[in-house]
């Protein structure tokens, strides 16, 4: 069986000594810099990742509006 799908990865991370809750390194590696950053300066450091799936193509046609536009 095969099945259309796409997945998509977020990953946002920071330090809370250096930047509070502020996100600082974004993308791919973002998790690898926060830890690398702990091992060398010992600050507690956070990673969020998210992770979208979607399966299959938005084949389905658009939603009708609902309200007529009005014509003067």
């Amino acid at each position: 069986m095969s099945r259309e799908s796409e997945t998509s990865r977020q990953v946002r991370a920071g330090c809370t000594v250096c930047h509070g809750t502020a996100a600082h390194w974004l993308g791919r590696n973002a998790a690898g810099v926060a830890a690398r950053h702990h091992d060398a300066t010992g600050h507690c450091t956070w990673a969020e990742q998210s992770l979208r799936t979607v399966y299959g193509a938005d084949s389905a046609p658009p939603h009708p509006d609902l309200f007529a536009e009005a014509t003067a």
